[in-house]
């Protein structure tokens, strides 16, 4: 069966393509010819036929659009003026190519419209990135309107509500995203705390809250975090914000506002930078902070409970899936102040998490199944 699969970045460094690439190994196991439009691709990955799109237009505001028109043109080019065949599956991810068999959803630019609009715009840099959301908006509604896409795949619940607020005759199902239970486990936490906390100096009786993005910082809620440590601290000196992943700079603006707001954050909050096993810097941690606006299906929010870190997060899509308030973690309100009481009593021992099972945290396995299982439906 050949498959083409529509995407940007085929790397596992892309939190959208993580699933698909692990994947690779079963599907190919399961009899799909697999071929590849993209910029850029992995090394060895088992991909029997990879297309490099021209790097035109690929700058960090313009490049969905660009990557989309790209593909849009070869399709019509091969499939409509050549009379090409058409693979049996076109598998695009996000709103690349509309003349696809699946559209695999990870982010929903209605929920971040809406959250934008709550924020305000207090700088050029938020009116920026309300333009590019509402652009992005409407690419999407076009999309989801005019899309031949036989299936849509959401990473949750809640991003598939707001796909089908845009068309209810499309056919909408989950397939989460995927984790590593080999590196994201309980067993971690015994296995790398203590050599950790001590690799970045953090001793046993400070209480460790740690937020990990590789970006998109405002929308994360990064200072909205900051600003609960901040007051925390007034009456828990011990707190500690240990902020994991970034680009050096990304950071070095954060930490330059930062100067700003608190001149001497430096004793509180700790920044790794990029890292390769974050799972070590979760094992380092007591709960994981993470009051994100808008969110799809946050893979970090399902590794750090996977590794038993109680999740401190605000109500945003996909947090319903992860979350069971009061078990193993607290939902909390877009203030500073609430998460800081929040933060209080859990630092004081007033409410004591527990583990519990995820139901909607699939293994790579498990989520090759649930691919395969989608993708032979729609050929038929």
């Amino acid at each position: 069966m050949n498959l083409l699969i529509v995407d940007p970045n085929l790397s596992l460094s892309s939190p959208s393509m993580k699933g698909f690439i692990k994947s690779l190994p079963m599907l190919k196991a399961d009899g799909f010819h697999i071929e590849a439009w993209c910029w850029h691709c992995d090394e060895g990955l088992q991909i029997d036929n990879v297309v490099k799109m021209p790097h035109i237009g690929d700058i960090h505001t313009l490049r969905g659009y660009a990557f989309s028109l790209l593909v849009r043109l070869r399709s019509w080019w091969l499939y409509t003026v050549l009379k090409q065949p058409k693979p049996d599956i076109i598998y695009s991810v996000a709103s690349y190519l509309s003349n696809c068999d699946i559209c695999h959803v990870h982010f929903s630019s209605v929920d971040w419209d809406a959250r934008q609009k709550l924020l305000g715009i207090h700088s050029l840099r938020d009116l920026f990135d309300r333009v590019t959301n509402g652009l992005n908006l409407l690419f999407a509604r076009h999309f989801f309107l005019n899309t031949t896409a036989r299936s849509v795949l959401s990473v949750s619940e809640a991003v598939a509500n707001d796909v089908r607020n845009e068309n209810p005759n499309l056919r909408v199902s989950l397939l989460p995203n995927s984790f590593d239970p080999e590196r994201f486990n309980t067993d971690a936490r015994a296995t790398h705390r203590t050599q950790t906390r001590a690799k970045i100096n953090f001793t046993e009786d400070e209480s460790v809250f740690v937020f990990a993005s590789a970006g998109h910082y405002r929308r994360k809620g990064f200072f909205l975090a900051v600003d609960a440590v901040a007051k925390l601290r007034q009456n828990h000196p011990k707190a500690r914000f240990l902020v994991v992943g970034g680009r050096e700079q990304t950071l070095a603006g954060l930490q330059k506002k930062l100067d700003t707001r608190y001149p001497g954050w430096r004793d509180w909050i700790t920044f790794t930078g990029m890292v390769s096993d974050v799972e070590k810097y979760f094992a380092a941690s007591d709960a994981l902070l993470f009051p994100s606006y808008s969110e799809a299906f946050a893979l970090v929010e399902v590794e750090a409970a996977a590794c038993g870190l109680p999740l401190i997060l605000t109500r945003h899509h996909g947090s319903e899936m992860i979350l069971q308030d009061g078990l193993n973690g607290r939902f909390v309100e877009f203030d500073s102040d609430d998460i800081a009481r929040v933060l209080g009593e859990f630092a004081s021992g007033a409410w004591t998490p527990k583990i519990i099972p995820l139901p909607n945290a699939l293994d790579i396995e498990t989520y090759a199944q649930r691919l395969i299982a989608e993708l032979r439906a729609v050929a038929q």
